[in-house]
């Protein structure tokens, strides 16, 4: 087994304790600690996620079963064994209240009007890994059955939340991000200096939808799987096998 290097540790001693919990997570709960469920784990460790004042974090349960360490593993070469592990297991469950959320945002069709398959994007106008996406889609949503949704948010830079606002308080909010999208980095949509309190409200609900998903960062892709299974993509797909599966009609 490789060898670990443990962040922010916090060793303590075994206590026999009956419970389905191991004794050294038991102690942690009872110094205020919630465990909110497992975590996957490298061999011979068992995670757990764990939360405290708010925030969320890693346990893990030692090889020994008597101590545990609070934070990131990492490995000889400077892997950190966690990261993925950790934003899989805090991520909301993507379930019918999920796909009802998303319905109810305020978003941006492009593609089909009657359309057999949806996916939703958070977009920002100032990603230039946003405007990649859509640079990509474009010959996929062409005479298909593909419609997609853009939820502006505004996370990237100050003037996110100007241009974003700009877009939806058009009249025709759809061409305007098309326009925008068309000349990206030159853009002739300016973002407004003064934005109507119902658009900023509709953009600040986008960006606390964005984050109740669990979504690190623009774009974040949700869409349903072939089985009909909410799925959610943060960032640019970097496989054009999974762009045509999740876009392609």
């Amino acid at each position: 087994m490789k060898f670990l290097t443990w962040v922010a540790l916090a060793m303590l001693s075994c206590s026999a304790v009956a419970s389905t919990l191991p004794a050294p997570i038991q102690a942690l709960q009872r110094q205020g600690i919630i465990i909110r469920g497992d975590m996957q784990a490298p061999a011979g460790f068992r995670g757990y996620l764990a939360e405290y004042g708010g925030s969320r974090m890693p346990v893990y349960l030692l090889p020994d079963g008597k101590h545990v360490v609070i934070g990131n593993l990492f490995d000889a070469q400077g892997n950190d064994m966690t990261r993925d592990a950790f934003m899989r297991a805090a991520r909301p469950k993507l379930d019918a209240a999920t796909w009802k959320a998303l319905e109810k945002s305020t978003w941006i069709p492009e593609g089909a009007s009657k359309p057999k398959r949806i996916v939703y994007v958070f977009d920002d106008t100032e990603c230039p890994y946003c405007h990649r996406l859509w640079e990509r889609v474009q010959p996929m949503l062409a005479g298909g059955d593909v419609q997609v949704r853009y939820i502006m948010v505004a996370v990237i830079r100050p003037e996110s939340l100007g241009r974003a606002a700009a877009v939806l308080s058009a009249t025709d909010p759809s061409a305007v991000l098309r326009t925008h999208e068309a000349h990206f980095g030159n853009s002739p949509i300016k973002p407004l200096t003064k934005i109507p309190a119902s658009v900023r409200a509709k953009i600040e609900a986008n960006n606390a939808l964005m984050a109740r998903l669990g979504a690190t960062g623009t774009p974040a892709i949700v869409y349903r799987d072939g089985k009909g299974a909410i799925r959610m993509v943060d960032g640019m797909p970097s496989d054009p096998a999974q762009i045509r599966a999740i876009f392609g009609s």
